[in-house]
C-alpha cells in the first residue's frame, strides 16, 4: 500500500471537483443519481457485542461505517449553508489468554507499616481495587508525578521525608499503579513532540505525509523495577495508540482502558466550495446545486480512499521500545476474534482493554477491543464494566424519536490477566460517573438520569428524571447471546432534577439530586428485584461526592446555597455535610461546615474557593484511625496594594491550602482542626497570578501522627497534634514540552 498515493488521490479529486464546478456558473454539467442522498436506515435494537466472523468481515463493516459517517456529515453540509464540517474528536469477542510471570517477584520489604492502620492510600471506590493516580505510597516511600518527573521520596520515620531519586518521564505523566517492587507510569504522548530521529517517528506518520499522524495522542506505559528506589530501572516501555481513559490494578493484574480515534488522510467531511459559489446570491437555488455536486463527488472520493487502505492501517497498534528499536505489535488476533461490535451498529472509535501482569518478566499481554464510543470505567474485584452512549450523533441526524440511552458492557476479571466478556445491556438515560455503578453479589446496580443532556436537534426532548436499575446476567433465548437482564428498578426519582452524586454500599444506595434545593435519597437494595425508596431529605446546597463513614453516617462535600432562602448554589463555596442515616426512612443532617473562601474583611473584596475533592474522589482523604478529613482548597483573594509610583494596583493572589477537619463519627459533628498552607511555596514573583493554580495542594497522605500534603511546588509534613511544620521538600522538576495540539 502506498499511502502517499492514496492521500494525493483524494486531494486531486477534490481539486478537480472544485475546478470543474468553478468553471461553470449558469449551467451545471453533472446529473446526480436519484438515490445518492438516501440515508442508511439506522435503528437502536440490541447493544450486545458480537465477534467479527473474520478480518475480511471486520474490514467491510468498519469501512462501511466510516464512509456512512462522513457521508452523513456531507449531507448535513448540503442542508446547512454555514456548515463547514464538524470534524471528529476523541471525546472485542474477548480473547482468553493467561499471562506468564512469577508473582513472587513483586515481593517488597516486610510490611511493618500497614495501609489503613498506619498510613492512608488512594481513596478507591472499591476495596481491593486500586485506581491509578499521580500520588502513591507504600508506607515507606512516596511516589509523585509532577511535570515530566517521577520523584521517589523516602519516609525514614513518620514526620520525615527525603528524596531518593528523580526520573525523567517521556510525555506528560498522567497517573501510576504500584504493587511491591513494580511501578507502572501512564503518560500522554503527542506525536508532534516525537523527535524526528526517534525510531517511533516513522511508525506514526501516514506514508510520508509529515503533517498527518495516525493518532493525535499515544498512551505510554513505562514499567519500573523499583527494588532500588534510588535508581529505578525501566524494564518495559509500551506505546498504545489512543487516549488514556482509566486503569485498575488488582493484586498485580492491570486492566488499562484507552480509546483510539485514528486519523485517515484523504477523507473529507467538509465541502470545498469553488469561488463561483460565493459569487451567487444567498437565495440563489444554484448554491444548493453546487453543494450537492461537491458533496456527491467528495463522497465518491472518500470511498476511493477507503478502498485503498488496508485493515491493518485502520486499527490501533501497540509499539514496544527495546533500547533504540521499536517493535510493532499487531493488535489483531487470528481472525480478528479479539475485536467486537454491538449488534445494532458501532462507532469508528476503538475502546481498548489491555491486560498486563506487573510481575511478568516478558511482554505478555491480552488486548480486547470494542468498536464503541468513549467509555466510562467501573471495576470491582471480579467485574469490569464499560458504559457508552447508545448512539452516535451522526446516526440519527434529523430524527426526533431517539431516546436518551446508555450501553453497558460487562467483563469477568476474576482470573488474573484474563478478561472475559459476560454480556451487555441497555438502560434509559445517562450515567454521571463511576459511583453511579456498583457490582454486588453478582448484581449490577446503576443510577441514571433521563434527559440530562439535551439533544440539540430535538424540539421536545424528554424531561429529566432519575432511576435506579438492577441487572443480572442472562442468555437471550433467540440469539443465544450473553445479555444483561433488567432485574428491578425505581423510576420517577426527582422529576425535573438530575443526579449530582451517588454511592452504593452493600445493599443500600444514596443519591443526591438537585434543581433548587438538595434532596438526599436513601434506597433499600436488599431485594435487588424490588428496589425501594426508604427516605428523602431536602437540605440547602448540593453534595457532589458521598463518602460512607459507617452504616449510620455519611460524609459529603459540595456547594452551599446561593441565598438565605436556601435555594440555588453558591459556586464559589465549598461545604462539608454529615448525614445521620441510622433510620433510613428519616435521614437527617448531623452537621454542616462551610470551608469559606479566604476572608478579606478590610477590603471586602470578592474571593473564590474551589476544591478538587468536589469532583475528584482521590483528592478527598478521610483517615478513620484519627477521624480526620483532609480537603485541598484552592482559593483566590482579591488583593489591593498602593505605592507612590503606580498608585493603586489590584491582582488575585493564591491561597493554596489543605483544611484538616475533625469528624466525630458517632455524632457527625465537624470542626476545623488546622490548615496546611503552601502559599509561601508559590506566592512569589513568578507564581502569584490566577492561572498558576496547578501548584495548589491536590493530594494528602496521613502517616502516623503526621499529614503529608502534595502540590506542584513540593511536599510539606505537619504534625497533626501541633500542626507545626516538621519537614518539607521542594520540587526541582522539568515540565513537558507541549505541541500546539497536545491532547
Amino acid at each position: 500500500m502506498n499511502n502517499k498515493i492514496v492521500t494525493s488521490l483524494g486531494l486531486v479529486l477534490l481539486m478537480l471537483t472544485a475546478g470543474c464546478i468553478g468553471n461553470v456558473h449558469d449551467e451545471l454539467i453533472m446529473e446526480l443519481p436519484d438515490d445518492w442522498r438516501t440515508q442508511t436506515s439506522r435503528t437502536i435494537s440490541q447493544p450486545h457485542l458480537v465477534q467479527f466472523e473474520s478480518c475480511l468481515n471486520m474490514e467491510y463493516d468498519l469501512k462501511a461505517s466510516i464512509a456512512e459517517e462522513y457521508r452523513t456529515q456531507l449531507l448535513q453540509a448540503v442542508e446547512e449553508q454555514y456548515y463547514y464540517g464538524w470534524g471528529m474528536s476523541d471525546d472485542g469477542m474477548v480473547a482468553e489468554s493467561a499471562m506468564d510471570g512469577d508473582v513472587s517477584a513483586g515481593a517488597a520489604q516486610p510490611q511493618a507499616r500497614i495501609q489503613g492502620e498506619d498510613f492512608s492510600g488512594t481513596n478507591n471506590q472499591e476495596q481491593g481495587v486500586d485506581e491509578a493516580d499521580f500520588i502513591k505510597t507504600d508506607g515507606y516511600y512516596i511516589y509523585a508525578l509532577q511535570g515530566s518527573t517521577l520523584s521517589i521520596m523516602n519516609v525514614p520515620t513518620y514526620g520525615e521525608i527525603e528524596f531518593a531519586s528523580n526520573s525523567s518521564i517521556e510525555g506528560s505523566p498522567i497517573s501510576m499503579m504500584l504493587r511491591g517492587d513494580r511501578l507502572v507510569v501512564l503518560s500522554s504522548y503527542n506525536p508532534w513532540n516525537i523527535d524526528e530521529e526517534d525510531a517511533l517517528y516513522e511508525y506514526l506518520r501516514w506514508g510520508g505525509d509529515y503533517s498527518q499522524w495516525r493518532v493525535n495522542s499515544l498512551t505510554k506505559y513505562t514499567t519500573y523495577n523499583i527494588s532500588d528506589r534510588s535508581s529505578p530501572e525501566v524494564i518495559q516501555e509500551l506505546y498504545l495508540e489512543g487516549y488514556n481513559v482509566d486503569a485498575r490494578e488488582i493484586e498485580g493484574s492491570i486492566r488499562a482502558v484507552t480509546h483510539s480515534w485514528l486519523n485517515i488522510p484523504g477523507l473529507s467531511s467538509w465541502l470545498n466550495m469553488p469561488s463561483a459559489y460565493y459569487d451567487l446570491n444567498w437565495d440563489d437555488p444554484q448554491r444548493r446545486t453546487y453543494r450537492e455536486m461537491i458533496a456527491y463527488e467528495t463522497i465518491q472520493a472518500n470511498q476511493e480512499v477507503l478502498e485503498s487502505i488496508a485493515l491493518e492501517e485502520l486499527v490501533p497498534k501497540i509499539y514496544q521500545r527495546i533500547d533504540d528499536q521499536i517493535i510493532e505489535h499487531d493488535m489483531r488476533s487470528e481472525g480478528c476474534g479479539n475485536f467486537a461490535k454491538p449488534m445494532d451498529g458501532f462507532s469508528r472509535g476503538f475502546t481498548n482493554i489491555l491486560s498486563l501482569d506487573l510481575f511478568s518478566t516478558t511482554f505478555d499481554y491480552e488486548s480486547d477491543h470494542l468498536l464503541s464510543n468513549h467509555p466510562l470505567v467501573y471495576a470491582s474485584r471480579d467485574a469490569l464494566v464499560l458504559t457508552e452512549n447508545a448512539w452516535d450523533w451522526w446516526w440519527f441526524w434529523g430524527q426526533d424519536e431517539v431516546d436518551d440511552m446508555t450501553n453497558i458492557h460487562t467483563f469477568d476479571i476474576s482470573v488474573p490477566g484474563v478478561t472475559t466478556y459476560t454480556g451487555s445491556g441497555r438502560i434509559d438515560g445517562q450515567i454521571l460517573n463511576q459511583f453511579s455503578l456498583s457490582e454486588h453479589e453478582g448484581v449490577l446496580r446503576v443510577a441514571t438520569t433521563v434527559g440530562q443532556w439535551n439533544r440539540w436537534w430535538m424540539e421536545d426532548p424528554e424531561p429529566m428524571s432519575s432511576s435506579v436499575i438492577t441487572l443480572v446476567r442472562g442468555v437471550d433465548p433467540q440469539t443465544d447471546q450473553q445479555i444483561l437482564l433488567e432485574y428491578g428498578r425505581i423510576d420517577g426519582i426527582a422529576e425535573g432534577e438530575r443526579i449530582w452524586s451517588a454511592r452504593f454500599v452493600e445493599d443500600r444506595a444514596y443519591l443526591v439530586t438537585f434543581e433548587q434545593i438538595d434532596p438526599l435519597w436513601t434506597i433499600d437494595l436488599s431485594d435487588p428485584s424490588t428496589p425501594t425508596i426508604l427516605g428523602e431529605l431536602e437540605v440547602p446546597g448540593v453534595s457532589t461526592y458521598i463518602h460512607p463513614l459507617h452504616d449510620d453516617m455519611l460524609l459529603t462535600i459540595g456547594m452551599g446555597p446561593a441565598g438565605e432562602d436556601g435555594l440555588g448554589l453558591d459556586w464559589s463555596s465549598t461545604r462539608l455535610s454529615t448525614f445521620n442515616i441510622s433510620d433510613l426512612t428519616q435521614p437527617a443532617v448531623a452537621d454542616t461546615l462551610m470551608l469559606s473562601p479566604v476572608e478579606d474583611p478590610e477590603n471586602g473584596r470578592w474571593t473564590w474557593s474551589y476544591s478538587e475533592a468536589m469532583y475528584e474522589h482521590k483528592a478527598f482523604q478521610y483517615w478513620g484511625p484519627k477521624e480526620m478529613l483532609a480537603v485541598p482548597l484552592s482559593t483566590y483573594r482579591y488583593v489591593e496594594t498602593y505605592n507612590e509610583d503606580w498608585g493603586y494596583q489590584w491582582h488575585y493572589e493564591y491561597v493554596s491550602k489543605a483544611v484538616i477537619v475533625n469528624v466525630d463519627e458517632a455524632t457527625g459533628s465537624m470542626s476545623v482542626h488546622g490548615e496546611v498552607n503552601h502559599s509561601s511555596l508559590l506566592n512569589h514573583e513568578d507564581v502569584n497570578h490566577w492561572w498558576g493554580g496547578d501548584e495548589n495542594i491536590r493530594r494528602t497522605i496521613f502517616m502516623g501522627d503526621f499529614i503529608y500534603a502534595f502540590s506542584g511546588a513540593g511536599i510539606t509534613v505537619h504534625n497533626l497534634t501541633s500542626m507545626e511544620l516538621a519537614d518539607v521538600v521542594t520540587f526541582d522538576i522539568e515540565y513537558p514540552a507541549y505541541a500546539y495540539y497536545d491532547y
